[in-house]
This record gives structure tokens, sequence and C-alpha cells, in this order.
């Protein structure tokens, strides 16, 4: 062979191997920003929580922080009771700590205001009384109660035996709209019960758990019920017209919100299930992903925050705190601001898509801190005339780290490395039985 040829040979096949190289290492450096935020994430929620014995709210973690110190959110407390499990597998804590916590955040859980089972939002996290005007939340008190199982199915002996308390003392009827059978969004003191649970989004844990209740159930028509309405009116695709891409037909949410589609999904495991009507929630959330980052492409010629990056979710922003969303949602909002754990939490929808997420939200210096990712950022559009007001206030920052966000991430993330919340939830008996009731198989 030709000396000069020869070495050519090589000179490519050095070229292909390095790049292999190169791509094996940059997703290895992926899943080692992801494995840093989630160990960021648990460091959160132990050091952040009520630790103090003696006080009420023991064991309740912060809405947000640093901002609002005095605030604990019931479905933060349920996400750092899932996460205890991850801190003790990782090392971080003993398997004593972590059953001391959980079973101490147990029974301070079971001396808070409650109405038929139900739960405040938000409490104090020193007193545990009920913020003023927070309304009795059913989806919260379900994010806890998800927290309280996953802890108690690791945990057992008495962590397991008040966590089933709390679920048992719930009477998922109260909250119900017979008239529709459907469940009310909204239950407060003052005004009553208020709007519908009338389409599918973050509440599928909702019938799983009550149709799995022992005392109080609920059977499958109020889920069927919520399941043909969404059929019916928010099914759709969408497609990228810059990628020149399309999602098949899925069920969308209101306004398009990637959290919709993640926080029952971290702790029920719907991969390899679907219901009578053959709807696979996994595979659905996966599509609602995809439209998700196919519109967050879609807008990086307007918005200098989707040059590299994606995900339109809850979070705060430059003029507030917001729900925003992607199409083909109905009502979808958006002014460039990035959820970090919008993209990150979608880790077993989207791989190749959220590793590249990573690896730019690392670079990204104001976004970090001591627990990791702050909440969400914008860096504002490339044409103040795509929105004044957001250019003026950008580059823009999160200062807070939201509870449920960094929930999200470390759960999601757990599932990703070894199954470890879907394992412990859907080894629970009553989730087995709520799911069979659904004819969910």
């Amino acid at each position: 062979m030709n000396k000069k040829l020869f070495i050519l040979i090589i000179f490519i096949l050095s070229l292909v191997l390095f790049g292999c190289e190169n791509g094996k290492t940059k997703n290895e450096r992926g899943e080692q920003i992801l494995t840093n935020e989630a160990n960021a994430a648990f460091s959160f929620f132990w050091e952040t929580s009520n630790s103090d014995e003696n006080s009420p709210g023991y064991g309740f973690s912060l809405d947000r922080y640093p901002n609002n110190p005095s605030l604990s959110s019931i479905a933060s407390t349920g996400f750092m009771l899932a996460a205890l499990p991850y801190g003790v597998e990782k090392g971080f804590i003993s398997f004593n700590a972590g059953y001391k916590r959980a079973l101490g955040t147990l029974n301070s859980m079971l001396e808070v205001e409650e109405v038929e089972g139900f739960l405040p939002h938000f409490v104090n996290i020193k007193t545990a009384v009920r913020s003023p005007g927070s309304e009795i939340s059913i989806i919260d008190t379900a994010l806890f109660l998800a927290g309280a199982i996953v802890a108690g199915e690791y945990f057992q002996a008495d962590v397991l035996t008040t966590a089933d308390i709390l679920y048992e003392r719930i009477n998922w009827s109260f909250y119900l709209n017979e008239t529709r059978n459907l469940f009310y969004m909204s239950y407060r003191f003052e005004e009553g019960f208020s709007g519908a649970w009338d389409h599918i989004s973050e509440q599928l844990l909702l019938y799983v758990l009550a149709a799995g209740s022992e005392s109080y159930p609920i059977d499958e028509t109020v889920y069927q019920t919520v399941r043909d309405i969404s059929l019916r009116d928010y099914r759709g695709k969408y497609r990228s017209s810059i990628l020149n891409k399309e999602t098949e037909e899925f069920i969308y949410t209101y306004n398009g919100s990637l959290f919709q589609h993640q926080f029952s999904h971290a702790f029920i495991d719907f991969r390899d299930k679907s219901d009578e009507k053959g709807i696979n929630w996994f595979l659905n959330a996966k599509e609602a992903t995809l439209a998700n980052y196919y519109y967050s492409k879609d807008l990086s010629l307007r918005y200098k925050s989707f040059l590299d990056g994606w995900g339109l979710s809850a979070s705060d922003g430059p003029t507030g705190y917001l729900a925003f969303g992607s199409k083909p949602a109905k009502n979808f909002t958006q002014n460039g601001t990035i959820a970090t754990y919008a993209s990150l939490a979608s880790i077993n929808y989207l791989y190749q898509e959220v590793i590249d997420a990573a690896l730019y939200l690392d670079t990204l210096k104001d976004l970090k801190g001591d627990y990791g990712f702050k909440d969400a950022f914008n860096l504002g559009p490339f044409d103040n005339s795509y929105n004044s007001v957001i250019a003026e206030l950008s580059p823009w920052y999160a200062s807070d780290y939201v509870g449920i966000d960094k929930g999200i991430t470390l759960l999601m993330w757990a599932n990703f490395e070894n199954e470890l919340i879907w394992n412990l939830f859907m080894n629970n008996e009553k989730v087995q039985k709520g799911l069979e009731v659904l004819m969910i198989s």
C-alpha cells in the first residue's frame, strides 16, 4: 500500500475514532452534570428543610430558597420524602438518619390542619400553621402522599404505617363534583370549591391513589371521564418549522407546561402500561416533551435562550412566576424564559436532547449556585420588537431554587439511573390496586 495512502487512512480513522470518543465523552459529561444536579437537589432538601426536632414543622421543606424562608410547600415536602432513599443509596446520609427524618416528617404532618384528610398547599415551616388564604389542595396532598409512600416502602416499619394512616384518612369523595364526575381543582374555606380537573394534566396520580384507597375508594369512572374529555378536546400534533419534524398525535395539556407530563410520571411507571382504550401515558408524555422541544427550537430565531437551550414550564421569570408552555396547547404563553428543570427532568423521554441541554446550562455561570441550577433564566430577545419589556429586564437569572422543581429533577434522574422511585412506588399494594381498578396494565 502506498505510504501516503496508508497515512491518510490512519488519519481518517483517527478522526472517526476521536469523534466517537468525543461523543461518548460528551454524553458522559452530560450525565455527570445531571448527577451533580440531583445530588445538589438532595442537599437542598436535607439542608434547608426544618431539622428542629422540637418544632411542629419538623421535616417540612421550603417552597423556595433563599427568598421566603418561612413558607413550606406540602408538595415540596413530598418530594423531600421521596428523595430520602436516594440520599441513603448514594451514601449522603445513613439509613437511620433517613428513617428518623421520614418518620418525624410524617408525624408532624399528622398534626397539620386538614379537611377530610386533604392538606393545605402552604404552611409555616416552623409552626406548621396553614398560610393565610392557602387552599386545601387535592393535588399537593397527592404529591405529598406519593413521597410518603416512596419513603414508607423504602424504610418500612413505622414509616410505612404512618404513611398509610395519612393515606387512609383521605376522603376522596369530598373533593368530587358528583354532577360532572370530576374532581374539583381547589377548595378554600372562604370560597368553597372551584374549578375542575377537566383535562389531563399533572393529576394522573390522583386517580391511582383514589382508586387504591381502602377506606374511601373512587371507581374508575372519574378517570375515564377526564380521559374521554381529553381524547375529544385535547388531541393534536406539532410540526417544527425550523427542524421540519412533526410529533405523533398526543393528548396535550391546557397550557403546555412540561411539569404536567412529569410530576405523576416521577412516581408511576407508565412505560409498559396502557389503559383499556390503548393510551400509554409514558409515550404520550414523550410526544408532549418532543413538541415542547420542537417549539423551543422554533423560538430560537426570536429569543437567545433557545439557541442552545429548551424547556417551557411553570417557573420564575423576569416578570414573575408563570406557567410557560408550548403549542399545541390551547392557552400557551412564553416570553423567552427557560425553566432549568423542564429539560433536565425529561431525561427518561429524550436522552440526547436533555444531555445537550445539560451541557449548555452548565456554561451559564450565573445560573449556578450552592444547590445546583437555579430555577430559570431568560437571555432576552434578538430584536426588541418581539418583547420590549423582556428586552429591558434581560439577561435575567432566577435568584431562587424552587422545591418542587429541584425535586422533580432528582426523582426523574433517580429513575433513569436505576428506577429507584418507580420501583418503590409501584411496589405499594394500594398503588397496584389503583392501577388495576383503572384498568391500566
